[in-house]
C-alpha cells in the first residue's frame, strides 16, 4: 500500500501542479503530432527494393540524415545505464576498458551495421537476403530490440514520476520520512547498517513501493502510480511512432540540444561538489587483474552504448541518401556523441556518488543496477541551488530521452514488416504492439518487484546477446559473404571504400568476442546465472535454427538436381 507520511504529504496545490504537468505531457505529444513535416524525404520509387519496404522513402539531405543517425545514440541508455556506478573502486577502470573496447569493437561494428542497411536498403529481416544462412540474426536483433524497448519504457515512467514529484513544495527526497522502512539516515551522520540515504529511501518506498525480499513470494502487487505513468508513456510513444517523429529534424534537434544543455550544466555543477574527486582517489586499477568479469561487462557496455546488435542502425542505414554520402563521417560523429553523452553523465554521477560518500564518511550502500543512476541524479539536483527547477529540467530531459529511445526501437520493429497486408493496417498493428508492450510491462515491471526484473533483463538478455550477434554479423560479412565484395558494394552505394582499420577490426572481432565470452562460462553456478544464460540462448536460438534449415534445404535441392541429371 502506498504510504504517505507527514513529510511527503501532497497538498491540494501540489496535486494541481501534478495534474498540470500530466496535461503538459499530453500537450507536448500532440504538438509533435501536429508539427509540419520538413522536406527531407523523397517520393521517388526508383530506389525501392523488389519487396518494397514499409517506409519506401529515403533521405535527400545529408545534414538531416546525419543528425538522425547521431540522435539514435543520444538516448536514455547513454545517460542512465552505468553498471559499475555503485562501486567507485571499479568505476574508472571500467570506463577505461569501455573506451578501449568502444574504439576496437563498438565503432567498427556501428559502421558495419550502418553499411549493411546502406547496401541492402532493407529492414532488419530482409537485409539478410545477401546471406540467407544468417537470416536468424535478424530475429535475434528483433528480440534484443523488443527487450530494450520494454526496459526503456518503464524507465520513462520512473523519470516521469520523479519529474512530477519535482513540483512539490520541496523536493521530497531532501529529508527522511519518519516511517520509512528500512530506516533512512539524514546527511552528515553515520549511515547505520541497513539504513538508506534520503533519495534511495524515497525512490524505493514512495515511488516503487519496493519489496525488499527480492523475487521471493512472487512479483507482489501492481504499483498504481508507476502503472499510471507507464500507460501515459506508451500513449505518447504511440503518437511519436505513428507520425514517425524521426522524420522531423527540428524535433530531433530539440531533443539533442536539451540533452546536451542538461549535461553541460550538470558537468559544470559537478565540478564544484565537495567530494567530486573521490572517484579518482578511491579507484583501484588492480581490479583489472582480479578476473575477466569487468572485461566482459565493459565489452557488452561498449556495444549497448553504440546501439549495436539491436537493429536500429540497420534500419537507419536503409534511409541513407541517394547522392554521395560520407558514411565514415556519419559513423564517426555518432561515435563521438555517444561517447560524450556516456562519459559526461558517468562523470557527473560519479561526482555525485563521491559527494554522497563525503556526507556519510562510509559506504553509501547504493544498489547495483538500474536504480543507482536515478538515485544519484536525484541526489545531485538536491545539492545545487534552485534544486526544484533543476530537478524538473533533469528529469524532464531524461523522460524525453527515454520516450524517444523507446519510440525509435518500436519504429525499428515496425519497419521490419514489409507485407502489403501489414502496410494497409499499420496503425492497428502499431496499436497492437504498444498494447502488448504495455500489458507485459504492467504485469512485470510495474510491480513491487519490478526493479529486480528490470535488473535481470539489463544484466542478461539485453546486454549479453549483443556480443554474440555482433560476432555472427562480422563473421557472415567477412568470411561468408566476402569482405571485399561487401566493401565494393559500400563504395557503389555511398562512394567510399571502408578504411583498413575497419576491415581489420571486422576480421578479428569475431574471434576476440568469442574468446572473451567463453571466459565467463565458469560463472554459471548460481540460479540467476543459469536462468539468465537460458534467456540469452532463447534470444539467440533463431540463429542456429535458420542455419540448420538453410543447409538441410540446400542439400535437398542439390540432391533433387543431381537425380534429375
Amino acid at each position: 500500500m502506498y504510504v504517505i507520511t507527514l513529510r511527503f504529504e501532497l497538498s491540494s496545490k501540489v496535486w494541481y501542479v501534478q495534474i498540470t504537468s500530466i496535461f503538459f505531457s499530453f500537450y507536448w505529444s500532440f504538438t509533435l503530432l501536429l508539427s509540419t513535416r520538413t522536406k527531407t524525404l523523397s517520393a521517388t520509387s526508383t530506389t525501392e527494393s523488389i519487396e518494397i519496404p514499409l517506409i519506401a522513402d529515403r533521405w535527400t539531405n545529408n545534414i538531416n540524415y546525419r543528425q538522425l543517425v547521431m540522435s539514435s545514440c543520444i538516448g536514455i541508455v547513454q545517460v542512465w545505464w552505468h553498471p559499475y556506478l555503485h562501486d567507485l573502486r571499479k568505476f574508472l577502470p571500467f570506463l577505461f576498458l569501455y573506451n578501449i573496447f568502444s574504439v576496437l569493437f563498438g565503432y567498427p561494428l556501428l559502421y558495419l551495421e550502418l553499411a549493411l542497411g546502406v547496401v541492402t536498403k532493407k529492414g532488419v529481416l530482409n537485409c539478410w537476403d545477401l546471406a540467407p544462412m544468417a537470416r536468424g540474426v535478424g530475429f535475434a536483433m528483433l528480440s534484443s530490440c523488443a527487450l530494450t524497448a520494454l526496459v526503456t519504457g518503464v524507465v520513462s515512467a520512473w523519470c516521469l514520476a520523479l519529474f512530477v514529484h519535482s513540483f512539490h513544495s520541496f523536493l521530497p527526497w531532501l529529508h527522511c520520512a519518519a516511517t520509512a522502512q528500512p530506516a533512512c539516515a539524514a546527511r552528515h551522520r553515520p549511515l547505520p547498517q541497513g539504513s538508506e540515504t534520503p533519495p534511495q529511501s524515497f525512490f524505493f518506498n514512495f515511488v516503487l513501493t519496493l519489496k525488499r525480499d527480492g523475487l521471493k513470494g512472487g512479483l507482489g502487487n501492481i504499483v498504481p502510480e508507476v502503472t499510471f505513468y507507464y500507460i501515459i508513456c506508451w500513449v505518447l510513444i504511440y503518437f511519436m511512432t505513428f507520425k514517425r517523429i524521426y522524420g522531423y529534424s527540428k524535433l530531433i534537434l530539440f531533443k539533442d540540444v536539451l540533452a546536451y544543455f542538461m549535461l553541460i550544466i550538470c558537468v559544470l555543477g559537478a565540478v564544484r561538489l565537495d567530494g567530486a574527486t573521490t572517484m579518482f582517489n578511491e579507484c583501484d586499477w588492480g581490479v583489472l587483474f582480479e578476473g575477466t568479469q569487468i572485461w566482459r561487462d565493459a565489452l557488452e557496455y561498449s556495444l549497448v552504448q553504440m546501439s549495436v546488435s539491436q537493429g536500429v542502425l540497420v534500419m537507419l542505414g536503409a534511409y541513407c541518401p541517394k547522392e554521395q554520402h560520407k558514411l565514415a563521417t556519419t559513423a564517426l560523429l555518432t561515435f563521438i556523441v555517444s561517447k560524450t553523452c556516456c562519459m559526461g553523465s558517468g562523470l557527473v554521477l560519479g561526482a555525485a556518488h563521491g559527494a554522497l560518500r563525503r556526507d556519510y564518511d562510509t559506504e553509501t550502500k547504493i544498489w547495483n543496477g538500474s536504480s543507482s543512476s536515478l538515485i544519484l541524479w536525484a541526489d545531485y539536483v538536491a545539492r545545487i541551488p534552485g534544486s526544484q527547477f533543476w530537478s524538473a529540467i533533469v528529469f524532464f530531459t531524461l523522460f524525453v530521452l527515454a520516450l524517444s529511445t523507446t519510440a525509435l526501437l518500436v519504429q525499428t520493429i515496425m519497419s521490419t514488416f514489409t507485407g502489403h497486408s501489414i502496410r494497409k493496417i499499420t496503425w492497428a498493428f502499431l496499436v497492437m504492439i504498444c498494447v502488448l508492450f504495455c500489458f507485459i510491462g504492467i504485469m512485470t515491471l510495474c510491480t513491487q518487484a519490478g526493479l529486480y526484473v528490470l535488473n535481470f533483463l539489463m544484466t542478461w538478455p539485453v546486454s549479453k546477446v549483443r556480443a554474440p550477434i555482433a560476432a555472427v554479423v562480422a563473421t557472415v560479412i567477412t568470411y561468408m559473404y566476402g569482405q571485399t565484395t561487401f566493401c565494393e558494394e559500400v563504395y557503389f552505394a555511398v562512394g567510399e571504400y571502408p578504411c583498413m582499420f575497419m576491415r581489420i577490426c571486422w576480421a578479428v572481432s569475431p574471434v576476440i568476442l568469442v574468446v572473451i565470452l567463453l571466459t565467463g562460462m565458469d560463472a554459471l553456478s548460481t540460479f540467476e546465472a543459469t536462468v539468465g544464460s537460458i534467456s540469452v540462448m532463447l534470444c539467440l536460438l533463431a540463429i542456429p535454427i535458420f542455419l540448420i534449415f538453410y543447409f538441410v534445404f540446400r542439400c535437398r535441392v542439390r540432391n533433387i538436381v543431381d537425380n534429375e541429371k
